[in-house]
């Protein structure tokens, strides 16, 4: 491989020829020439990384952004699936026991404070520490 070589005049402080005089076979170099060479190629080549890399970390933050909006869209789908499902569960269980009315509702407020105070989760044993006396249909009726 034959590289075309340009002579050129460089100014450059004493120090910075001493340590490249000093360093250049230290680092596996022919000559100053090629240690120079090469310092401003690495020069530029970190200059380029560092613009690519930005770069990279601007799509990268676009990325996530995407997978966090889908993945919040995907969440508000299946939370809204499961309180249908949860739903379902109820109507059903008020059907079948014939639950009156304002006791649901009173079920339901209570439903809603628990979950409320406790950020979403509540555990099976706080439901039982906090159930409610259900009276159905049935039994209203013989008290009526």
């Amino acid at each position: 491989m034959s590289r075309e070589i340009e002579k050129i005049t460089v100014s450059l402080p004493t120090e910075t020829l001493q340590m490249a005089d000093e360093n250049h076979k230290r680092f596996g170099f022919e000559n100053r020439s090629d240690f120079i060479n090469a310092a401003i190629r690495e020069y530029i080549s970190r200059d380029m990384l560092r613009q690519f890399g930005s770069e990279i970390a601007e799509v990268y933050s676009k990325i996530q952004h995407s997978e966090i909006r889908n993945l919040e869209e995907h969440l508000s789908k299946l939370s809204y699936k499961i309180a249908v499902e949860i739903a379902q569960m109820n109507l059903f269980l008020a059907s079948i026991m014939e639950v009156p009315y304002l006791d649901t509702q009173k079920l339901r407020g209570k439903a809603v404070n628990m979950v409320n105070n406790s950020r979403g989760y509540v555990p099976l044993r706080e439901a039982i520490k906090n159930r409610t006396e259900i009276r159905y249909m049935e039994d209203r009726d013989d008290e009526d």
